[in-house]
């Protein structure tokens, strides 16, 4: 009841087919006082979440406005979309005190060697005619260009369902790793939007723009897939995957994550043991597709592990019986 509430609040496209699994979902469970009682705290649980939530920035009418310069971010094509959802940035966390309250680290300055020697692995690697990355390494970038939050939900019903975890846990396992991937997420698009980096097709395309005499430009070059409508730095998916295995370690141990992750873009099943493995595997990934420089996904991944890290410290923690 809770559950159909909010979503029903939040989608209300949605309404009738929330309603006919609604309806379902009920008819299983026998007739009595249990489910009466059920049906009213889920009905005051998803009120109070509304309520909580009144006000917090979601869908504000923000927009990022800056001027084309070396190393400004700018649409790309084939749409040339402006910053999609800039707001997320502004949406007051569900665990931390504000989208800004963790630190990160910002891209390389363009003329460093570390900026350089990022622009020259994903030029070489990340193009979409490349001639350096293994068939391997393109199956397990298209793996990842999924939508991961989709891919890590159905992760985590598979896993309670294999742990045969029972409800409090089930709900236990999915409010530490959601909540601590939406701070995630939403600290990583404040960072988008603070410090909105270009995307390594603008860069590698505008590299005699620079100042960096050590890049050399192609106008022609294009990612492996089509760029997401927003800045590079921070990488959302790393972000996200961050604290998902910064969680799944507190949970399960870093070295027992056993999950079993599937893509619908290439139609296959992975499983990883070691949230080294998965953080790894997942920055690879973004390099490989040509949208990322290496930087932005290694300090994405970090800032996901240091927001769930927090929130394990000031949430979720057993309460003194007396």
């Amino acid at each position: 009841t809770a559950a159909y509430r909010v979503l029903s609040f939040y989608f209300p496209a949605s309404a009738d087919q929330l309603t006919a699994d609604y309806q379902a979902s009920l008819a299983r469970i026998p007739n009595g006082v249990g489910k009466v009682h059920g049906i009213r705290v889920g009905e005051e649980a998803a009120r109070a979440i509304v309520r909580l939530r009144e006000g917090d920035g979601r869908d504000a009418n923000i927009t990022l406005n800056v001027a084309p310069a070396p190393g400004v971010w700018r649409p790309t094509p084939p749409a040339f979309a402006p910053m999609l959802a800039p707001w997320l940035g502004f949406v007051r966390p569900l665990l931390l005190a504000s989208p800004t309250q963790i630190p990160y680290a910002g891209p390389n300055p363009l003329t460093s060697t570390a900026y350089t020697r990022d622009f020259d692995e994903v030029k070489a690697i990340g193009a979409a005619a490349s001639a350096t990355r293994t068939p391997a390494q393109t199956e397990t970038a298209r793996f990842w260009n999924d939508s991961v939050p989709v891919q890590y939900q159905a992760a985590f019903r598979d896993l309670a369902t294999r742990y045969r975890l029972d409800i409090v846990h089930s709900a236990r396992l999915f409010a530490i790793l959601n909540m601590t991937a939406a701070d995630a997420v939403i600290s990583c698009w404040r960072g988008k939007y603070d410090i909105p980096f270009w995307r390594p097709s603008t860069a590698i395309q505008l590299a005699d723009t620079d100042g960096n005499p050590a890049t050399t430009a192609d106008p022609t070059w294009t990612p492996l897939v089509a760029n997401p409508p927003y800045p590079e730095h921070l990488s959302g998916h790393a972000c996200l995957t961050g604290a998902t295995t910064n969680g799944l370690s507190y949970l399960l141990g870093p070295q027992n994550l056993d999950l079993v992750v599937s893509s619908a873009v290439t139609g296959t099943t992975r499983h990883y043991a070691t949230a080294r493995a998965l953080d790894q595997e997942t920055m690879n990934a973004r390099v490989w597709l040509g949208i990322h420089f290496r930087k932005g996904v290694v300090e994405g991944n970090r800032l996901g592990h240091r927001v769930s890290r927090w929130a394990l410290q000031h949430y979720f923690q057993p309460l003194d019986d007396d």
